[in-house]
């Protein structure tokens, strides 16, 4: 099962809006976020960490990782996953 949501990220002083999609497994969740067209999803590892796995780490442009590690950080406040 699916839910589409959007998520406002304050990043380098500018609120940015990202369309995404959780998806409930049997096992978890995942979130999956579609950053300027590209889909990086958004996990749980073994020790209860988030983790982002980006799709095409070429992509052009690239994904920024402090882009994600603000997306991370905004998941730990709502304590989603």
């Amino acid at each position: 099962m699916e839910q589409p949501l959007e998520l406002p990220v304050t990043y380098k002083g500018e609120e940015l809006i990202f369309n995404g999609r959780l998806a409930t497994f049997s096992y978890g969740y995942k979130l999956y976020v579609d950053i300027n067209g590209n889909e990086v999803v958004f996990e749980r590892d073994d020790e209860g960490n988030l983790r982002a796995i980006v799709s095409d780490a070429s992509a052009s442009p690239p994904v920024e990782k402090e882009l994600i590690e603000a997306i991370i950080e905004l998941f730990n406040e709502l304590q989603v996953l």
